[in-house]
């Protein structure tokens, strides 16, 4: 058996594939609400500010629970 060393774009590619919604590095997030359920997620790098770096979009039922999120 031979051992190998991966290379940095391979195990990129297995921590992106782990991570989920991977949500890029940020130093600032904002909040938007309707009613008491959180309906959005604002993540920035550079304050508020900043430029956009994700954006999650939670839905909910007729019940208020959460049923998804959509990360742009």
């Amino acid at each position: 058996m031979r051992n190998s060393v991966a290379s940095e774009a391979t195990l990129r590619e297995i921590k992106d594939g782990l991570i989920g919604l991977n949500i890029p590095v940020h130093d600032y997030l904002s909040l938007s609400y309707t009613g008491s359920d959180l309906t959005e997620v604002i993540y920035k790098t550079g304050g508020s500010g900043g430029t956009t770096v994700a954006t999650l979009t939670l839905t909910y039922d007729g019940s208020n629970n959460l049923i998804s999120v959509t990360k742009a």
